[in-house]
Order: structure tokens, then C-alpha cells, then sequence
């Protein structure tokens, strides 16, 4: 259907600027802005317009007004406040981000590093966002033993008569009573401010070359404090994770659940995971990935330089867009945007979306009946489910295999019914109580899961578990045989759903297997895979959640067996005499070393018990 325009088209300017749609009470519909005003407004008239939610606009429209800026650049930064200030009904919002915490460089004559907070009142530069007031503290800490700059508030620097304990630690270099000069410590300041750019390397070199400098003017003590600033700032690449990513990068991605859409940011500076933080997006349920992500970017980086690599989970096909906003925010700066389809890279991108996915499940506490309304019909059950369960299982290389079991109702995770099930140890489990269990293979995961759902559904036949409504199973056409296996053992009717990832692996557009069906089940008309169908969503997110659980559980068995003592298993030595052997020694090293008679002269410690430790500790 063709909408006639509010007003002659070719009235309107060529320049570029905003343009922003009324509708009949005079009320902003939408802003937007353009390279050429006249060539983009006629796009929505000249044509129907793709979007639904943009046809329903251009409908509404009853007058047009615009603006003209001297560059597209301007028009981005005025089209991005004007939305902020007027919220119109049909651009992506994003919520504001200034609650979170930057590292904030005081312009003063002798600048300092804080945290802050809040709008940027304090004249200085600011860097971040960073994801969390822990990431910023770390990183000062860091920077502290490396550039010597102080972090003292002003009454304290102004009344020093002698330096402080930070400068005995050599984390400040004292400008308070005048131990460095000026000059001196702009230079410090200058090489802060260079390190959170993300020119390390650059300072490295030319601190090294300014030590062999000071050495062949035989100038030693400057030699050697350049020295030890290498070496500390050579301790924060040692304290970053040994991996192929890049040391300074971000990872935005796109979360869709049923009841809203977020934006998440992963952070790595200095070789470091800084962590994700979440922004919500308001009217975006039906904007595509593009629009948000072009909102997202201009948020982002509207005030702060990106970093160099700026990894992305959308179509490759948004770069050329993407890039452009980029450039018109940072014309001189060149950032590379990578869309990881594999490798360490989308392994990051992934973890990123998890960890946003389970902090939006920590928070929402929206009602999910229309989810569950949407999988009744997704399913052709006759009554809407009232609680979902799904089971994942784990290991590590094969070893130390493990389950997970979660619970979801339409108020969110219930959390008082998850299970864990550890599955390496099966030769304990009652025979009496289990007899059709058989041991687990190491890394047979057909296996795994018929052992914990035999386990789970004898639970449940002994009314100690509720019974699911659906059964969500991980994995695939194997995986749900081994679970229809499990209840046929246990003589249990259930509603059985395995979920596999599909071949592009998005959420939202796994292959599912029902267990009353030989093929995986087909999308009934009206259910379209993809971002948009709450039961599908709903799907992903309890699947991921069994993930995040299982994962968690992994995690604490392999830190319990790394942290275990050698002296654990020695007959006679509990928690008690454990640690007063650690605290006389100092450690598990030194016990290790001491003989016979130094282990008697701890307190608790006989001449027998003295033995056997020796012996175990030396066989």
C-alpha cells in the first residue's frame, strides 16, 4: 500500500541532518538522520516499507520536520540526543549507561587516577566504560606499580610534610613533598594515559631504549627505575590470560528473550576479561539486529576511542553499515570488526552471551505465561505447561562426568529444585536402591544420560522430585534415545524434548526431537524460527541455564580436586593438625621437606603419626 506524503518531497534539502516524523497531535513518532534528507525521507513513500513496525509508522505520519547539519557526522550525534531527550515511540532506546564506572585521569598539575561515577563533571579524561567497580580498582592497582601516580585526594596531597606508605611501596613517586618533578611526573601521567589507549607496546620499547640510553650515560638510578617499571608493567601481561585474542577488544552482542531485548558488552583491556555488562533496549522486540547495533555502537563510543577489535554475533553483511557510523563518530580511527563463526574468538563471543543470558535470568522476574502458551501450542499439548525442566551433562577431557538438572515455572528459575549428579563415582551408588545402573564410560554421554535420568525419574515415581511437564533433553536424536530409555526402565510417562543446536548454532533456531516423533519436529504456520518466537526463546534460555549449572558444578569439583592437600587421606591427620602443620611450615612445600623430628615439634604430632606423614608424603 502506497502512503502519500504529509508535504512535497522536493521541498526537502539534499543536505544532510534529522529528520524527525509527527503524527496528528504533533507527538515525535520517530527521528532519524541522513546523508541526504530528501533521498531518505522519500524512501519511506516511494515503497512499502519492509519492516511491519515501519509500515505501521509511515501510516501514523500527518507532518515531517526537519533540520540540516554542516556533516552526517553531526546529524549522528544530534539524531542520538534528540532520541534520548524526546524517546520517540519508534526508535530503539537504550538505557543509559552512566552508573558505570570509568577510570577518570585528573586534569591537575599533578593529575591522579580514580574511579567515577555518574554525569563527567570533573574536568580530565575518562576511559570505560568499564563493566564493574572491580575491574577499575584491579586496573588502578595495576597501573599504580607501573606509572607511580598518586591516588590520594587533594586535602591529603596538599598537607604531606614527608611521603606515605604508597611511596615505600614504590606505587607513588611522592609529588606531595616534591621527590619527583613536574616534568617528571607529566611524563608518568602521559605514559597512564598512553596505556589505557592501548599503546603498551609502545611504552615498552621506549622505556627500553631509554634504560640502555641511561646505562651508556652511565646514569644508573635512572636505569634501573625504568627497569622495574618495565618489569611491573611486563606483570600485568603476565597476570592476562595466555590466549590468541586480542589484548584490547570488545564483543557487543544481541540477547532476544521473550519478555524484552538487551545489549551486552564484553570487555578485554590489556590482555585482560574485564567482564560484560548489560544495557536494555526498549522498543526493539520486532527492530532488527542492524538498528540495534548501530544504537548500541553510538552509545558506546560516541565519547570513548574503540578499541582496535570489535568482535561482533550478527551478519557479516551489517559491516560495511557498522563501519560507517565508526567512522562518522572517529573519522581518524581505524577499528576491525571480526564476525567469529569458530576458534577462540567465537568461544569468547559465546561465553559473553551466556553470562548476559544469566544475569538477565538473575533479574527478570516477568511473568513467562505467554512463553508457556506459546510452547503448548508449539507442542500440541492439550494444557499449558506449568513447569519445564532441563538436564546437561559435563566432563572434563572424559573425566570427572557430571549432571545438571534446572527447573523453570512462568515466574522464572526455581532454583530450590536444581540437582547435581555425579556420575564417575557410580560403583557408590546403592545397589538396592539403583540396580539397573551400569558405570559410565569416561566421556560417553549416552550412557551419562541414562544413568542421571534413571536416578531422576526414580526420584520422581518416589514423589521426592516434582514431575516436569516437559522434559528438556541436550542433545540430539542419540541423547533423547538414552532418555526414553531411562523412562521406560523406570516405568515413567513424560513429555520428552531434545534440543540441538542447529547448523548455523543461533538461538532460536535449534532442531528439536519429541520424543512421540521419528523426525524432528516441524515448526507448525505462524511459528517461525529465529529470535522471534517466545517458546522457542523460552527453549534456549532453560537449556542454557542447565549449561550455566552444570559448567558452575565442573568449575568447583576441578578447583576441590586442584586444591586438594597431599596431606588429605593420611590416616590421623584432620582439618586441625592439617593446618597446624601448614601454619608451622608455611606451606604444603616446606612439610614436605622437613624430617621426622621437625615434624614432631609440631603441636598434636607424635612420633608415629610423625612417620606416617613422612612416608606418604615421600613414597
Amino acid at each position: 500500500m502506497w502512503i502519500h506524503p504529509p508535504r512535497p518531497l522536493n521541498e526537502l534539502p539534499t543536505e544532510p541532518g534529522i529528520y524527525q516524523m509527527l503524527d496528528e497531535k504533533r507527538k515525535v513518532l520517530y527521528v532519524g538522520k541522513a546523508r541526504n534528507l530528501r533521498k531518505r525521507v522519500s524512501s519511506y513513500f516511494q515503497r512499502q516499507p519492509e519492516s511491519l513496525r515501519t509500515q505501521a509508522m509511515v501510516v501514523l505520519i500527518r507532518d515531517i520536520e526537519f533540520n540540516t547539519t554542516p556533516s552526517e557526522a553531526d546529524a549522528l550525534v544530534l539524531e542520538h540526543n534528540l532520541i534520548k531527550q524526546l524517546k520517540p515511540r519508534y526508535n530503539v532506546l537504550l538505557k543509559d549507561s552512566k552508573s558505570y564506572p570509568y577510570i577518570l585521569l585528573r586534569d591537575e598539575k599533578f593529575p591522579r587516577l580514580q574511579m567515577y561515577r555518574g554525569q563527567r563533571e570533573l574536568a580530565g579524561e575518562y576511559f570505560g566504560p568499564f563493566p564493574h567497580a572491580g575491574a577499575v580498582h584491579t586496573t588502578i592497582h595495576l597501573m599504580q606499580k607501573a606509572f607511580q601516580l598518586r591516588d590520594c585526594e587533594d586535602a591529603t596531597f596538599r598537607n604531606r610534610s614527608r611521603p606515605c606508605m604508597q611511596y615505600q611501596i614504590g606505587r607513588c613517586s611522592a609529588p606531595c613533598v616534591g621527590m619527583v618533578s613536574e616534568e617528571k611526573y607529566q611524563q608518568q601521567a602521559d605514559d597512564a594515559r598512553a596505556f589505557l589507549k592501548g599503546q603498551d607496546q609502545v611504552l615498552v620499547q621506549g622505556w627500553q631504549q631509554a634504560m640502555l640510553e641511561a646505562a651508556d650515560k652511565h646514569h644508573f638510578e635512572q636505569a634501573a627505575m625504568l627497569r622495574d617499571r618495565i618489569a611491573a608493567l611486563r606483570s600485568i601481561f603476565a597476570n592476562a590470560e595466555q590466549s590468541k585474542l586480542p589484548n584490547h577488544a570488545d564483543v557487543l552482542t544481541i540477547i532476544r528473550q521473550s519478555h524484552g531485548v538487551m545489549a551486552a558488552i564484553g570487555v578485554r583491556r590489556g590482555g585482560r576479561d574485564l567482564g560484560v555488562h548489560t544495557i536494555k533496549v526498549n522498543q526493539a522486540l520486532d527492530a532488527d539486529d542492524l538498528e540495534i547495533l548501530q544504537s548500541l555502537i553510538i552509545e558506546r563510543y560516541r565519547r570513548e576511542t574503540p578499541p582496535q577489535h570489535i568482535l561482533l554475533a550478527c551478519d557479516e553483511t551489517h559491516r560495511d553499515a557498522l563501519q560507517h557510523v565508526l567512522k562518522l563518530l572517529h573519522p581518524s580511527f581505524k577499528a576491525q570488526l571480526h564476525f567469529p563463526k569458530r576458534g577462540e574468538r567465537f568461544e569468547w563471543l559465546n561465553a559473553v552471551t551466556q553470562s548476559a543470558n544469566q544475569t538477565l535470568a538473575a533479574r527478570t522476574s516477568d511473568n513467562q505465561q505467554p512463553a508457556f502458551e506459546a510452547l503448548q501450542a508449539l507442542l500440541s499439548v492439550e494444557t499449558t505447561p506449568q513447569l519445564i525442566a532441563a538436564v546437561d551433562n559435563a566432563h572434563l577431557g572424559g573425566k570427572q562426568m557430571l549432571s545438571a538438572i534446572v527447573y523453570a515455572d512462568h515466574n522464572g528459575a526455581r532454583k530450590d529444585l536444581y540437582r547435581k549428579y555425579k556420575l564417575d563415582d557410580v560403583d557408590k551408588t546403592n545397589p538396592a536402591i539403583m540396580p539397573a545402573l551400569n558405570p559410565v564410560l569416561d566421556g560417553d554421554d549416552y550412557a551419562a544420560m541414562t544413568h542421571v535420568l534413571t536416578r531422576f525419574f526414580t526420584a520422581i515415581l518416589d514423589n521426592d522430585m516434582p514431575k516436569p511437564d516437559v522434559m528438556l533433553i541436550d542433545g540430539g536424536k542419540g541423547q533423547l534415545q538414552a532418555a526414553l530409555q531411562a523412562a521406560q526402565q523406570v516405568g515413567l510417562n513424560i513429555t520428552l524434548l531434545a534440543v540441538a543446536k542447529g547448523d548455523k548454532r543461533k538461538t532460536g533456531e535449534e532442531t528439536l526431537w519429541a520424543g512421540w516423533a521419528d523426525a524432528p519436529l516441524a515448526l507448525k504456520q505462524g511459528f517461525k524460527p529465529g529470535i522471534h518466537s517466545p517458546a522457542l526463546l523460552l527453549i534456549a534460555r532453560v537449556r542454557d541455564e542447565a549449561h550455566r549449572f552444570a559448567a558452575q558444578f565442573l568449575r568447583k569439583r576441578q578447583q576441590n580436586r586442584v586444591l586438594k592437600s597431599s596431606l588429605d587421606g593420611i590416616e590421623g591427620i584432620g582439618t586441625k593438625k592439617r593446618a597446624a602443620l601448614l601454619q608451622h611450615f608455611g606451606g604444603i612445600a616446606s612439610v614436605k621437606k622437613a624430617s621426622r623430628d621437625q615434624l614432631q615439634e609440631v603441636s598434636g604430632i607424635s612420633q608415629a603419626l610423625a612417620e606416617r606423614i613422612f612416608t606418604a608424603l615421600h613414597r
